[in-house]
């Protein structure tokens, strides 16, 4: 009986150091191989907690090998475990049902007491994760191929924690996509601007003419992209929805962000609403410069042409950054990478990318 939580990411450790690590180098004591949990799960960027354990979570692992000793080997391991398991672990089960076709896969453990386990040891090479997480069959990547890259698909092969490690070539990867190459991350700063500019007026025209619902929910989508621009100024990912708020949370601009953006949500007068965007944007631009990519950029609230309603110059914004980006994303419209274009939960398929390739070439 499991008596307290433990978080996924330091149960797997200790499953692999006390259980699988034995097992491995009883039949393989040579093997060069990589122990990892990272890809999909809360408990993969700890956040993960009692609410977790109900479907997806619990004794799962990846381990990587090198192309030779997968082809030679994968077969056998994967028995291995299947025979050589224990039933369960620290009260947990290494027995998983195996994937619903009626519940998008979903796995959970099941605990049992003869028979084979159907556990969720993991084998990949290095090349064949990267296919599956992100449809790349190398990684000489152009700044077009970074823009194809969803954010929560490289936070997936970013977090978590590498528990062993002979083999080097995931700890490589990590090291590669640890972040997007300075001019993308221009380029993608220089498009979240673009979304804020494009839509800088509407939640105070909306309140302008008494639309209270549709001035509050542009002044939402205005907050996404704040919150989304406060992710790229410190160069960390995004998670998807769920965790959008709570990794948000975790950053340090939040100290001065948070409280000021949960104010828009409450505040009911729309002129009110757009002084605290404003605000918002200006603590934006102040970070922004404090990291010494433009020359520095001096904006204050001003009126939208000579309508009543406030906004701060998000053009002279852009066009600093413009002069910082450097072909061949100077020359394409600052539409951002797939997430910016899309709202997106995960990841592309090749087919997609192919086309949005063909799009952002054009």
């Amino acid at each position: 009986m499991v008596s307290e939580f433990t978080p996924g990411l330091q149960l797997s450790e200790m499953f692999f150091y006390e259980v699988v690590k034995e097992i491995i180098e009883s039949k393989y004591p040579h093997l060069k191989y990589t122990a990892a949990l990272i890809g999909p799960g809360s408990e993969v960027i700890g956040f993960d907690d009692v609410v977790s354990s109900d479907h997806h979570w619990g004794l799962r692992l990846y381990l990587f090998i090198d192309k030779e000793n997968y082809d030679k080997h994968y077969d056998t391991l994967i028995k291995l475990f299947r025979t050589k398991l224990p039933f369960e672990f620290r009260g947990h089960s290494t027995h998983w049902s195996f994937p619903d076709p009626n519940d998008s896969g979903t796995q959970m453990p099941q605990l049992i007491t003869e028979g084979e386990i159907n556990h969720r040891i993991e084998i990949f090479t290095v090349e064949k994760y990267l296919k599956k997480q992100l449809s790349l069959n190398n990684t000489n990547l152009t700044d077009i191929d970074w823009l194809l890259l969803p954010e929560q698909n490289l936070l997936e092969i970013t977090s978590g924690k590498i528990f062993f490690d002979t083999h080097g070539e995931l700890s490589k990867i990590r090291d590669q996509f640890a972040y997007f190459p300075e001019n993308v991350w221009k380029y993608k700063l220089l498009s979240e601007w673009h979304h804020i500019g494009g839509e800088i007026a509407f939640a105070g025209r909306t309140g302008e003419i008494g639309d209270e619902l549709g001035s509050k929910m542009e002044s939402s989508r205005l907050i996404r992209y704040i919150m989304r621009l406060a992710f790229l100024l410190e160069k960390s990912y995004t998670p998807y929805e769920k965790w959008f708020g709570t990794a948000f949370s975790k950053l340090k601009i939040a100290e001065k962000l948070e409280t000021l953006l949960l104010d828009i949500f409450e505040e009911r007068n729309w002129q009110q609403r757009d002084s605290l965007l404003c605000e918002a944007y200006m603590i934006l631009v102040e970070e922004q410069n404090k990291l010494g990519i433009t020359s520095e950029i001096l904006v204050e609230p001003k009126s939208y042409f000579s309508r009543n309603m406030t906004i701060i110059d998000v053009q002279k914004v852009m066009d600093e950054l413009k002069k910082a980006i450097v072909p061949p994303l100077d020359k394409i419209q600052p539409i951002g990478s797939v997430d910016q274009l899309l709202e997106v939960s995960g990841g592309f398929g090749s087919e997609f990318a192919e086309k949005a390739r063909r799009f952002y070439e054009e």
